[in-house]
């Protein structure tokens, strides 16, 4: 394969945050992550997403990321040709929660293999309205998107995406985490005002903000481009999770998933020129080793042909358990897409070290 990679959103430097680098008590097992605070008044960051400002993040995920690119080149390790040797690591676990009680998709049989991303039937039923559209501004004012999902936590307010959806992985800290960071389930375009949008369930805005040092720090997106927020919880609600429901998690089982879903809010895609950035796309098919053979890379691959603005959106399997987050695809020269293949991170122990530092 190719070696060189590429997904949008990254600007090259972001806007402040408070805290500082937080090591894991043991860091010699769990991996240190990187914590930043959103102190921005919310209903302020509310205001701010004007339908203006929310075309030009969409219209920013376009922007082409050389930056990813390079990065996934220079720390690509040989294939050694040997055989992994599946030594352990850390493990972690939780089933989903949804209002009604149920799993809408315990029933799910296995899945046909569909690459070509389809328009999400019902978006505002479960189990996909847990999935929404993040925007963000950099240090500049540029405003940017990405995609991500409630995920599981003891806050009840927390939401899973890719690491360079809330920080540039440029070893600024801190400091580096994106800001106005706004969570959107359900979000979806609204035709009756120009260039609008809804957010049928409210915008969640960031509080906490948490990614592995080893992506604010190397930008590595083999093992470390994903990321968590805790948000603040709109008037008329009590949680994210009591709203629209929470996908649990399967973090350390390797890379290896049958039967799994990939879903997104993509502005383009793999020879698609159907993609707007307001609506919720989907595949399924089995997600693998993207390199079974190299112990280096353990990345998750599945096919699907959704691209940039899909960043973050969660796969996840028919128990409703995310896997890896939706990241980068194979390019050329970070411009033209070679394939339909999908990368996201190996969730392993930097996905771990997140979610134990947002049920700290």
């Amino acid at each position: 394969m190719a070696a060189l990679l590429a997904m949008a959103l990254i600007p090259a430097t972001l806007t402040t945050a408070t805290a500082a680098d937080a090591p894991s008590s043991d860091p010699a097992v769990v991996p240190p992550v990187t914590i930043g605070v959103q102190a921005d008044d919310a209903q302020k960051v509310r205001d701010f997403w004007t339908p203006a400002r929310v075309k030009r993040a969409l219209a920013n995920e376009e922007a082409d990321n050389g930056l990813v690119v390079r990065k996934v080149e220079e720390s690509a390790g040989p294939d050694t040709g040997t055989a992994k040797t599946g030594s352990p690591g850390l493990k972690a676990e939780a089933d989903p929660v949804f209002p009604a009680g149920d799993n809408p998709m315990a029933l799910a049989a296995a899945l046909p293999e569909m690459p070509v991303a389809q328009k999400v039937p019902f978006p505002q039923s479960q189990p996909f309205v847990v999935a929404g559209k993040i925007l963000y501004t950099d240090k500049d004012g540029n405003e940017g998107g990405c995609s991500g999902a409630s995920i599981v936590s003891d806050t009840g307010n927390t939401v899973w995406t890719a690491g360079h959806c809330v920080h540039p992985g440029d070893g600024t800290g801190p400091e580096g985490f994106y800001e106005k960071i706004t969570f959107m389930p359900g979000f979806k375009k609204n035709d009756q005002v120009p260039d609008g949008y809804d957010a049928p369930w409210g915008k969640w805005v960031a509080t906490k903000k948490v990614a592995p040092v080893k992506w604010t720090a190397d930008r590595d997106s083999k093992d470390a481009d994903m990321a968590a927020f805790d948000v603040s919880v709109p008037t008329g609600y009590t949680s994210l999770t009591a709203a629209v429901g929470a996908l649990g998690y399967r973090f350390g089982d390797g890379s290896d998933f049958p039967d799994v879903f990939s879903s997104g809010f993509p502005g383009e895609g793999y020879n698609r020129t159907d993609m707007d950035a307001f609506t919720h796309f989907y595949c399924t098919g089995n997600a693998e080793d993207a390199f079974d053979w190299n112990p280096l890379d353990d990345r998750v691959k599945i096919d699907c042909d959704m691209g940039r603005g899909a960043s973050g959106g969660p796969i996840f399997t028919t128990e409703a358990q995310i896997i890896s987050a939706n990241s980068h695809y194979e390019s050329e020269d970070g411009v033209t897409r070679l394939n339909d293949d999908l990368f996201g991170s190996e969730h392993g122990d930097q996905a771990v070290g997140v979610i134990n530092e947002i049920n700290n």
